[in-house]
């Protein structure tokens, strides 16, 4: 009978199947199934919304909480909670539907060591709708101005989309998710009217001999509980948009703040993707806000799918030019007030959905790419961001250096790589700029990793690698011989990553804007690395790229961060730049007053020190690269 009511319901033939989940209803109270009682509740509440009836939903969507709750069923709890939010966001009251959806996120958050002890059915239902529930808490609190509240559900919605898709144990390390002084009262008044409306279901089963007096209570507090109700919306409709509680940016998390501090002169920047909107949240130590825009995910994701077009394809400049200024105009210009007020220099991203495919430093404001303008980085979530290390972190560090030359069925070969490689690491009386160790094509293997990662500061990888959108367990390392390493399996060797403060992926690729993507894979292979405990950054390149642009890029980055003078940012802005500009290194030195006797001495590549080849300053060549993590 459940199941027919569902259907019914799927189909839109909602009294129908009020009908049928009510016979279900009695079936499982007659046989002592609480927990089909319980989900029965919770269809006909479900039904009732759909028609409109917010009362009778709220009736048996409170009765099914109750139960849920006398199981300690979390995740039956958690899904109540969010049909009860839904109810007061049907009825234009999202106040109240914050409050509700805040307590289904802290259940959703207490089950996490759990959720690969749920069945199967359980897990993919979690995975498919706990995401949408943090989206709908993240709009209605931006659409309210709570902007502090607002930045730390999308910090943890960037972990939620790192455990989906690494399948591992991210954790949230900031402060617990809180209701408001206003919202407190309403949460426990509602926890004590489910804990009465637990023993009045236990007395109606038993039909124990207080039942009507249980009834009149749980009635007086009902009557008590929609007063509360009554005051809290009067109050919070009283309330101004820019009230203290509001915008205080002391109430940023405490995450936000550290990476905040460790980066002066920097904003914070979440692009909030929803289905009918953008919402830009910016922060600095000293202000917040936020920016609605009128573009829809759809719009958005097409735009960035012509921009991948045309920087994939190396092809038309001012084609590209002209995409990527169709995304600047909805990303940055938007900002751009606040930014020049501000004085700021740092653009740090938290990006979301498809704007993880976005290599910010390419977005074009009609005269220069935003490269030019700022020094650039990302990040997975403040809350997972080490701030500790400063500039000259890993100068001098050793450089654990592997490679791919040759071809493989499905892949081509990079030749380039041999040089890339040797101009980076210093192996013995060799020439180089870091020292460190180099294991190339058949002496790539997994067992070279395992051996030699410990010890190392800097671990650089110079391979195809393929990153697979919602798959983890499809997405692999190509290794010097032939074989593939799951990115996942990275997991179980988190104890050889422990030294390490750089990882370095030049020569990956993902499918940029893909159909079936949402950027959840490019936070992924990034994550595995950045856990706590392991490395603090990550470069890698969001398409295959020429092999031979990059090996210059490479050893100019590297070039450039061995003089100590400059953050990781800073040195692959730089390098990048290079590019776009066609400078040699000594040029590039100059115009950065590095000293240039220790640009002459640390770079000992002729191709790093020599003029760029002409072609290299289109977009293609420099534009993929990305930092990930602590960009200092």
């Amino acid at each position: 009978m459940n199941g027919l009511g569902f259907a019914y319901a799927e189909l839109g033939e909602y009294q129908t199947a009020i009908n049928y989940s009510r016979q279900a209803l009695e079936i499982h109270r007659d046989i002592n199934d609480t927990r089909g009682e319980a989900y029965a509740l919770g269809d006909i509440g479900n039904a009732y919304t759909a028609l409109g009836d917010y009362q009778a939903a709220l009736n048996y969507l409170t009765e099914c909480l109750s139960i849920q709750r006398g199981l300690n069923n979390r995740w039956g709890e958690g899904r109540t909670l969010s049909s009860i939010a839904q109810i007061f966001e049907s009825q234009q009251q999202p106040a109240l539907a914050i409050t509700f959806l805040k307590a289904s996120v802290a259940v959703r958050e207490s089950i996490r060591e759990d959720i690969r002890n749920l069945d199967s059915g359980l897990r993919t239902s979690f995975t498919d709708t706990v995401a949408d529930d943090y989206r709908r808490l993240a709009d209605l609190l931006l659409a309210q101005g709570r902007i502090p509240e607002a930045q730390q559900v999308l910090d943890l919605l960037q972990l939620e989309e790192l455990r989906e898709f690494t399948n591992t144990r991210a954790v949230w390390t900031g402060s617990a998710l809180a209701y408001t002084e206003a919202e407190q009262p309403i949460a426990d008044a509602h926890g004590d009217l489910i804990a009465f409306g637990q023993q009045v279901s236990t007395c109606r089963r038993t039909n124990c001999p207080r039942r009507n007096e249980l009834e009149q209570q749980l009635t007086a507090l009902n009557t008590q509980y929609r007063d509360q109700i009554a005051t809290f919306q009067a109050q919070v409709g009283s309330q101004r948009r820019d009230d203290e509680v509001f915008q205080d940016p002391r109430r940023l998390s405490s995450d936000a703040r550290a990476l905040l501090a460790a980066n002066p002169n920097s904003v914070l920047i979440y692009p909030f993707v929803t289905e009918d909107k953008l919402w830009l949240l910016w922060a600095t130590p000293g202000a917040v806000g936020t920016v609605e825009v009128a573009v829809s995910q759809a719009e958005l994701s097409r735009a960035v799918q012509q921009l991948g077009e045309r920087l994939t394809r190396g092809g038309d400049l001012e084609e590209l030019q002209a995409a990527s200024q169709r995304l600047y105009d909805w990303l940055v210009r938007p900002l751009e007030a606040p930014l020049a007020a501000n004085g700021i220099e740092k653009l740090i991203f938290v990006n979301d959905r498809v704007t993880r495919y976005i290599p910010m430093a390419v977005l074009f404001d009609g005269e220069r790419y935003l490269l030019e303008r700022y020094t650039l980085s990302t990040v997975l979530s403040p809350a997972v961001t080490n701030t500790t290390n400063r500039i000259g972190a890993v100068e001098d560090a050793p450089v654990l250096g592997l490679g791919l030359t040759q071809a493989f069925p499905g892949f081509n070969p990079l030749p380039a790589v041999r040089e890339e490689l040797s101009g980076i690491v210093r192996v013995g009386a060799e020439q180089g700029i870091f020292p460190g160790s180099v294991f190339l094509d058949g002496d790539f293997t997994l067992e070279a990793l395992e051996r030699n990662l410990l010890g190392h500061r800097v671990l650089h990888i110079a391979t195809h690698a393929a990153f697979v959108p919602g798959r983890s367990r499809d997405s692999y390392i190509l290794l010097g011989d032939g074989s593939r390493l799951a990115v996942a399996d990275i997991e179980v060797r988190e104890h050889l990553l422990a030294d390490l403060h750089l990882v370095v992926l030049s020569a990956c690729q993902t499918a940029l804007g893909g159909v079936a993507g949402d950027g959840a894979e490019i936070a992924g292979i990034s994550s595995y690395f950045l856990q706590p405990g392991r490395a603090d950054t990550v470069i890698a390149s969001l398409w295959s790229v020429n092999d031979t642009s990059t090996s210059v890029l490479m050893q100019r980055f590297y070039t450039l961060l061995a003089t100590g003078e400059l953050t990781k940012a800073e040195a692959l802005r730089q390098a990048q730049l290079s590019l776009l500009r066609g400078e040699d290194l000594v040029a590039l030195g100059d115009r950065l007053n590095l000293s240039r006797g220790s640009i002459e001495v640390i770079s000992t590549s002729g191709r790093a020190v020599s003029p760029i080849p002409g072609g290299y300053g289109h977009p293609y060549h420099w534009a993929p690269f990305i930092l990930i993590g602590n960009g200092l």
